[in-house]
């Protein structure tokens, strides 16, 4: 009698089970046999979607636009999780709520029938466990795996907020929090037996702050991130990475330190974009300093170069040298030149390539200052003079010129904001003649980025157009650029061939140069010569590492900043594992 008791009060469970919602959303209906059949077929073909999670359907149902799923496990027995043994025994059961990949864009909600066994091992310390089954159930967990896959698929693709938003789309309602706490929870593997690895630095806050990306070479991946780009911070990584036999790198000797002090025979191979950046970037800092004689060699051709204006006395700045002012002054002594001859700031401006700000402050004028120093400005000593000149009805930009050619170094802003109080004086600045247009027919002045493309089509073999053409062959004329420019060429040639006998020479042959910048460069390659020898004779390169430098740029203005280096790390390595 208790037995039978039992049974029944069994499957009357098993029934309000079934049923959790009091059968409100069952598909159940009363029809002909032929219906019922249907739905019988209906159920046994998704059936087939769950066999390899060893789970069955029993019911499906359909109420608000959410797929209700009635499954249960397939097995006759449970596997202990703690031990591992397999009983048979039913201790209870329990109904789980998990959510699952929608159908047709409509949530599914899957009613999983859980049952509990007693554990029959007695050495086990818990006599009760609740089963498992397959491989899309798993424990504390509100959602299939394949759900949870994804969903980390969305969450490191884009941000948090995004991926919430792109999964309703799908059926898949989640806050914002869930997809970070399942972004926190990633464990990326740690990749022991990488050999080949390449190595650059990315920016936390652009001068201020860096870090360190890794590459395995071996399949083009993110393997690890590093919170900071010093010796200590990558010295500790390679000392847990014994394997590593070639590292591709920058310049930097932080690098090159930590790989020296590990006492282990690496390769080091120095990236051939960075060096040949590195020649580029002292040929732009040449052209800036000798920016006079290309200026000169431009009014020399269209002869609007006078004797006057050879002999004109230069304005120096702590950048230029009495022989030579560097380009800052040039575009200043332009900039007055136009200014002589009628045309407005705006104008200037374009003529030559500068921003309309520095053109309207270089028109204010008289003699070009130096750069802004951080002396704190000493207001008290011209108070009383800004204060008379005032009265008279002077202009405070008047004033301020006036007292810049007396040794104040403050700019005009912070002027401005000083003597707020006398600001409602009226301006004796007279508005130049708008009716009259000025003529200058002198071509413009090239900036130097503009300058620096030309040398790179130059450097790239690449057809010119003849504006162009022009002004290479205007620099060529130059000797000072000719020998950078041939120096340059070589060594890019040098670079990307394949006979490091070529390096030897070059080094030799503009050893003794007398330009500077070009005598350092010398100097640097020859401290790293064994990186830069490695460059020629391996087929590697860090250009996987900047790629995937400007793709850490993006995640990061995709979290606005605020990820902290876990869960970049996150998002950057498990990509990859995530999508293959």
């Amino acid at each position: 009698m208790i037995f039978s008791i039992f049974i029944w009060s069994n499957i009357k469970m098993r029934i309000m089970l079934k049923y959790p919602n009091d059968a409100k959303v069952t598909t159940k209906t009363a029809g002909s046999r032929n219906d019922i059949d249907q739905n019988l077929h209906y159920t046994e073909s998704l059936s087939h979607i769950y066999l390899s999670s060893d789970l069955i359907l029993h019911e499906v149902a359909r109420e608000n636009h959410i797929f209700y799923l009635y499954v249960s496990s397939s097995l006759d027995y449970g596997i202990c999780p703690y031990c591992g043994c397999h009983n048979s025994s039913v201790h209870s059961r329990y109904i789980r709520t998990i959510q699952d990949l929608s159908i047709l864009g409509e949530p599914v909600v899957l009613y999983v029938e859980v049952r509990k066994f007693f554990c029959s091992n007695h050495s086990c310390h818990k006599k009760t466990f609740a089963e498992q089954p397959g491989d899309e159930v798993f424990r504390y967990r509100r959602r299939t795996c394949r759900c949870e896959r994804t969903v980390a698929r969305h969450g490191v693709s884009t941000s948090a907020k995004s991926a919430s938003r792109l999964l309703e789309y799908l059926g898949i309602r989640i806050s914002a929090s869930t997809v970070l706490r399942d972004l926190h929870r990633m464990k990326p593997p740690e990749y022991e037996d990488v050999t080949e690895i390449g190595v650059d630095d990315w920016a936390w806050r652009k001068g201020v702050r860096y870090g360190s990306i890794i590459i395995d070479y071996g399949n083009g991946c993110p393997i690890d991130l590093l919170g900071g780009r010093d010796t200590d911070s990558f010295g500790k990584w390679m000392e847990e990475h014994k394997k590593v036999e070639v590292v591709s790198r920058d310049r930097s000797t932080d690098y090159s330190s930590a790989i020296a002090s590990s006492g282990r025979p690496i390769t080091e191979v120095a990236d051939k974009f960075h060096l040949i950046k590195n020649i580029t970037d002292r040929m732009a800092k040449l052209i800036a300093e000798n920016y006079s004689d290309y200026r000169r060699a431009i009014r020399e051709e269209e002869g609007g170069f006078s004797e006057e204006m050879k002999q004109a006395p230069q304005s120096h700045t702590e950048d230029s040298t009495p022989g030579n002012p560097d380009s800052r002054s040039v575009k200043f002594r332009e900039v007055k030149e136009l200014q002589e001859k009628g045309f407005r700031p705006a104008t200037i401006a374009k003529r030559l390539g500068i921003a309309r700000q520095t053109a309207t402050k270089y028109c204010r004028m008289e003699v070009l200052p130096q750069r802004n120093s951080k002396l704190r400005n000493e207001y008290h000593k011209y108070d009383a003079y800004v204060e008379q000149e005032s009265q008279k009805g002077k202009a405070l930009c008047i004033i301020h010129r006036e007292i810049t050619l007396k040794g104040f170094s403050g700019s005009l802003s912070p002027f401005y904001g000083h003597y707020k109080y006398l600001s409602d004086r009226l301006k004796n600045q007279k508005p130049s003649p708008r009716n009259i247009k000025p003529q200058d027919n002198r071509s413009a002045l090239l900036p130097i980025r503009d300058i620096m493309s030309i040398i790179d089509i130059a450097l790239k073999r690449k057809d010119m157009n003849e504006s162009q053409q022009k002004t290479f062959d205007l620099l060529v004329s130059l000797p000072w650029f000719k020998e950078m420019f041939g120096a340059t060429e070589r060594f890019c040639q040098v670079i990307k061939g394949k006979e490091t006998t070529e390096l030897i020479r070059w080094m030799r042959c503009y050893r003794k140069t007398g330009i500077a910048s070009l005598k350092t460069f010398i100097l640097g390659i020859m401290r790293d010569f064994r990186a830069v020898k490695n460059t020629i004779k391996l087929d590697i390169t860090n250009g996987i590492t900047e790629g995937y430098v400007n793709k850490l740029k993006t995640i990061k203005r995709n979290m606005y900043g605020k990820a902290g280096i876990e869960l970049l790390k996150n998002k950057i390595v498990m990509e990859h594992i995530l999508f293959n």
